[in-house]
């Protein structure tokens, strides 16, 4: 096969063997979950293209794309009994389950662990191909301390350096970033195949007035958006601190945060820093995610860490400029993105403040012209 795959559905295509059935897995089959996104956009893509497709998960809140079968597997929703699941799983009569049910799948797509011992299982025992498929750019064990770090750290040896991903059929990977990591890691030619974005996602677009009206932004107002949880992962903090330098408390400017809040103190330490001018939404659906990057002049992240930076390619598709640092794998498919040394805060701050002074002056621009136009 080669290194280079466009879509999910080409690389399936390309494999030797005939595949008719595909399960893909993931820890979470969430509205929130970034991972869990790619799942769906997969089973969205080779459904499409006439493949029997389920996912299987450990926790799901949402329903699967039609035609999907959606198998949970875990029994527990929070933290920290929930990562019990990835220890039991491959133990537990629901695994047991799983690896039987991998008899009549031809092709199963692993995106995290536990189900990489489990696809490796199911590949030795039944004969089905296994692909793994990786997201991580490095550890995040830095993020933590005391029993949160050393689970970190294990968790991330299982979805790297471990045999069961080792010995995969095919490890493939989600950015070029992503495909040298995990192949340092495994010593295999991991397989490029990027995200995409199914324009089912985004049929319905909430309209500006809408968005406006009910996140109470002013029509002239410059709009830098944000989409993720509010995670130390995400470098929240700095976006804020960034933003809150870059406008220096002139009016005009919203920095809005879509996201789930799931980590009490830290969200704290974020709402601390913020001014009024920082709009915290929470969850929101599809319809008024797409209302946010189509009313948005800006979308700005201060990650470091991403496999690929999917809401970066979303952004992207409605046309919103985007701000971020040159480390972001998703940055490289992107035309005219401003880009910020990696891990520079103040060339950040610094192309930020430049990129939304432009979009204020133009909006500027624009009310002055519509005020000589109704003068006459």
């Amino acid at each position: 096969m080669k290194n280079h795959y466009d879509s999910v559905v080409d690389f399936v295509e390309a494999v030797p063997r005939s595949v008719n059935s595909i399960a893909i897995c993931g820890t979470s089959y969430t509205d929130t979950g970034g991972i869990a996104r790619v799942v769906e956009q997969q089973a969205l893509a080779l459904t499409k293209e006439g493949f029997d497709v389920e996912i299987n998960t450990l926790t799901g809140d949402k329903d699967a794309p039609d035609g999907v079968t959606l198998h949970e597997l875990g029994r527990f929703e929070t933290t920290p009994y929930k990562e019990l699941d990835k220890l039991l799983t491959p133990i537990v009569p629901d695994g047991w389950r799983f690896l039987s049910r991998m008899a009549d799948i031809d092709l199963v797509i692993t995106h995290r662990f536990p189900f990489s011992i489990l696809s490796y299982l199911a590949s030795r025992t039944k004969e089905t191909t296994y692909a793994f498929w990786s997201h991580p750019s490095q550890s995040s064990d830095d993020l933590f301390d005391g029993v949160a770090k050393v689970w970190a750290k294990a968790q991330h040896h299982m979805e790297t350096t471990n045999f069961t991903v080792s010995r995969a059929d095919y490890v493939c990977a989600v950015s070029e970033e992503s495909r040298s990591y995990i192949a340092s890691k495994t010593g295999r030619d991991a397989i490029y195949v990027p995200n995409t974005v199914p324009d089912s996602r985004f049929e319905e677009v909430a309209s500006k007035e809408t968005i406006e009206d009910r996140y109470d932004i002013d029509p002239t107002d410059t709009v830098v958006l944000h989409v993720g949880r509010i995670t130390p992962r995400k470098s929240i903090d700095k976006l804020v601190e960034s933003f809150e330098t870059a406008t220096d408390a002139e009016e005009g400017y919203k920095l809005v945060l879509v996201g789930k809040e799931n980590m009490d103190e830290y969200s704290t330490t974020v709402r601390e820093k913020a001014s009024d001018d920082v709009i915290f939404t929470g969850f929101v659906d599809d319809e008024t995610l797409a209302g946010f990057y189509d009313r948005s002049d800006v979308y700005a992240t201060c990650s470091l860490s991403e496999g690929w930076g999917l809401p970066l390619s979303e952004a992207n598709r409605f046309g919103t400029t985007i701000v971020a640092y040159d480390s972001i794998p998703a940055v490289r498919s992107i035309e005219n993105a401003v880009l910020a040394m990696d891990g520079n805060q103040n060339d950040f701050e610094a192309k930020l403040a430049e990129t939304i002074g432009v979009h204020a002056d133009h909006a500027d621009r624009s009310e002055v012209e519509a005020r000589d136009v109704d003068a006459s």
